[in-house]
C-alpha cells in the first residue's frame, strides 16, 4: 500500500472520539457509582487498606513503573494501530455491543491461557509472583504489578481488539469504547475490597471474591480477568 493509501486508512477522527469517549464514560459511571451509599462505604474501605500499603517502600516505584508502562503502551496502540480499525460509519446498534462481547471474549480467553500456564507456569512465575505478594488485596494491588505483566496484559487487549478489526472490519468508536471501559475497570475492581452481597452489587461481589482466592496464593485457580466463564470451562473455578 503507498503512504497515500496508509493516511487515507488512517482515520484518526475515530481514534480521538474513541479516546475522548472512553475518558468521558469513565469520569461518567465513577461520578454515578461513588454517589451510591454502599459504594462509597466499600472505596473507604479500600482506602484505609490501601493507606499502610502506599507508605511501604515497595509500593512507590512498582506502581510508577506500572502506570508509566501502561500509558506508553496505549499511547503506542492509540498512535499507531486503533486509527486503522475504528469508524465513526454508522453500524447496526446490535453490532455495537456483540463486537465489543467478542472482543472481552477473545482477550479473556487469551489472558486465561497467559495467566494459567506461563504466569503460572514456569516461564514467568517469578515476574507474576510480585503481584502475588499481595495476599489480602485491595484497590492499590491492581497496580502493583511487574511492568512486563503491564506488557503483556495491555498487548493481550489491544491485539485481541485490533487483529479482530483487521480480520472482520473496522469497529465503530462506540464498540472500542465499551470494551475498554470494561476491561480497564472490570481489571481494577477484581482487586477491590467488597462485601455487598445484594441486588445490584452481587455480581461485583463474585468477582472480587472469586479473585481474592486467586491470591491467597499462587496454587489456586480463577484465571480469568473479565468472568468465570473459562474458569468454569477448564476446571479450574476455585
Amino acid at each position: 500500500m503507498s503512504i497515500e493509501g496508509v493516511i487515507a486508512e488512517y482515520h484518526w477522527q475515530g481514534m480521538l472520539v474513541h479516546l475522548l469517549g472512553l475518558i468521558i464514560a469513565t469520569k461518567i459511571a465513577w461520578k454515578i457509582a461513588f454517589s451510591l451509599p454502599a459504594v462509597q462505604k466499600m472505596r473507604q474501605w479500600n482506602r484505609d487498606e490501601d493507606k499502610p500499603k502506599k507508605a511501604l517502600p515497595k509500593y512507590g516505584p512498582v506502581r510508577k513503573q506500572t502506570q508509566q508502562v501502561g500509558l506508553y503502551m496505549h499511547l503506542l496502540f492509540f498512535l499507531l494501530f486503533v486509527p486503522f480499525v475504528v469508524t465513526l460509519d454508522a453500524q447496526p446498534i446490535w453490532k455495537y455491543f456483540t463486537d465489543a462481547l467478542i472482543i472481552l471474549l477473545v482477550f479473556d480467553f487469551l489472558y486465561y491461557l497467559t495467566h494459567r500456564f506461563i504466569f503460572h507456569g514456569k516461564l514467568l512465575k517469578k515476574v507474576h509472583g510480585l503481584h502475588h505478594q499481595a495476599r489480602d488485596i485491595s484497590y492499590i494491588d491492581s497496580q502493583y504489578v511487574h511492568p512486563l505483566e503491564t506488557v503483556i496484559g495491555t498487548t493481550l487487549f489491544m491485539g485481541s481488539a485490533i487483529g479482530l478489526g483487521f480480520a472482520f472490519g473496522d469497529y465503530h468508536a462506540a464498540t472500542f469504547i465499551m470494551a475498554q471501559f470494561i476491561f480497564n475497570n472490570v481489571n481494577q475492581l477484581n482487586h477491590t475490597k467488597f462485601n455487598v452481597n445484594r441486588f445490584p452489587y452481587k455480581a461485583v461481589n463474585y468477582l472480587t471474591s472469586k479473585h481474592a482466592v486467586h491470591h491467597i496464593d499462587m496454587n489456586h485457580g480463577n484465571y480469568s480477568t473479565l468472568s468465570p466463564l473459562y474458569d468454569w470451562m477448564f476446571g479450574t473455578l476455585d
